[in-house]
């Protein structure tokens, strides 16, 4: 292997080059620096319209279930009345019922004591 010493005009001559490198890149990296933060700011103005959104969403949704169960107790209400008007027509219909079926014991123990009277 042989190695070869630059010349002190290779050495400058890198040593440029490196350095116009070296600038190109800080002129680069400054020229990123804005767009890196505009892209961030706008990033994050996106993940908050869809933060927004998605609270709006969730808001809605929670409006809805306590619609829901709002009507849900509402039938349930209802249910209960229309149960309770049923066992009071039922009660009703029974009443008629035994009242009508006394009425016929009365009338037909009356008859027999009619036709036994007869009979004496």
């Amino acid at each position: 292997m042989s190695t070869t010493i630059p010349s002190a005009s290779n050495i400058g001559t890198i040593g440029l080059i490196e350095i116009q490198s070296l600038q190109q890149l800080l002129d680069k990296s400054a020229t990123l620096q804005p767009l890196t933060s505009v892209e961030i700011t706008n990033i994050n103005n996106e993940l908050e319209n869809r933060k927004n959104l998605q609270m709006n969403q969730i808001r809605e949704i929670e409006e809805k279930e306590k619609l829901l169960l709002t009507r849900a107790r509402m039938l349930q209400i209802s249910q209960d009345r229309n149960s309770y008007k049923k066992k009071i027509i039922y009660t009703l219909i029974a009443v008629i019922f035994g009242i009508f079926i006394l009425t016929l014991v009365i009338y037909v123990l009356f008859v027999r004591k009619i036709a036994m009277i007869k009979n004496k």
